[in-house]
């Protein structure tokens, strides 16, 4: 385990409350960060009996604990992580448990969504964690920096993704790993919108509150153009189905989550059925 700050934060100014930096919002994402500012505020005010509960109501626990063991089995010993609009960090809850070599840097462009990761985090894994007040599109990183970046479904709500991406390419090593989960343009959901007369968005502002693209075969190209780089894809989320009142395999002990987890993979026809998809890229 280590807690010493990376070379490259103490360029950084660090606020009294123990985060780095201070984030410079995008005209383009003012809205939203408005938007997000405002629950995440609520939800620091809030007493929350358990915070997994309200995580499994929007992403799978199992799927995404995972995911994460996947991922950080690809980072060398010693590694440092880049998490992008990492909000409330839970993804790293077990880091220490996994691997107490590597370090994560979470980014979020909303402060307060940072306040609440440092809350919910045992002190132990903190220990291996910073926090950065940061804007994806423009990270105040040095290149070469990461060996592994990890998103989810925080790209999808960036209008300019290819400035994300060139960022994301900036700042990973020559030999680091990229990987971006977002919601899956799937079939099944089309359809279901349509019988209940629901807007399904591809690519738009919902609620004009905040703006979302999914993952499509047009927009997978475009992480090809930017990191020059075939990107392998898989699909996730097959089972759990929050938009349509199905939230029980989100679940950190849900059984069915943990079928969940096996079903996910590259099969192309899980495509038609899956919620969320994901793009992996190594440099």
């Amino acid at each position: 385990m280590t807690n010493s700050v990376p070379p490259f934060l103490k360029t950084f100014v660090l606020g009294d409350d123990g985060i780095f930096g201070s984030a410079n919002v995008s005209v383009l994402q003012g809205t939203e960060h408005q938007f997000r500012e405002t629950l995440a505020q609520a939800w620091l005010k809030a007493a929350v009996p358990s915070y997994l509960h309200e995580v499994s109501k929007h992403h799978s626990i199992p799927v995404m604990d995972r995911e994460v063991e996947r991922f950080v089995s690809g980072i060398p010993n010693g590694g440092i992580i880049l998490d992008v609009g990492g909000c409330w960090g839970w993804h790293w809850r077990r880091l220490t448990d996994m691997r107490p070599d590597i370090r994560v840097v979470i980014v979020d462009f909303v402060r307060a969504n940072l306040l609440h990761a440092m809350k919910i985090l045992d002190n132990n894994v903190r220990n291996n964690i910073h926090f950065v007040h940061a804007d994806a599109v423009s990270l105040e990183f040095p290149s070469n920096t990461f060996d592994g970046y990890w998103s989810v479904q925080a790209l999808q709500h960036i209008p300019d993704l290819h400035k994300a991406l060139k960022e994301a390419k900036r700042v990973l090593k020559p030999t680091g790993v990229f990987v971006d989960y977002s919601l899956n343009d799937c079939l099944l959901a089309r359809l279901v919108y349509r019988i209940m007369r629901k807007q399904y968005v591809v690519e738009g502002m919902v609620r004009d509150s905040f703006f979302l693209r999914r993952m499509t075969d047009k927009t997978f190209r475009i992480y090809s153009e930017v990191f020059s780089t075939p990107p392998k894809t898989r699909y996730s989320e097959i089972i759990f189905k929050p938009e349509f009142r199905f939230a029980g395999p989100g679940r950190e002990d849900s059984f069915l989550g943990k079928i969940d987890c096996w079903l996910s993979g590259s099969n192309k026809m899980l495509l038609l059925v899956a919620r969320q998809r994901s793009t992996h890229i190594s440099m």
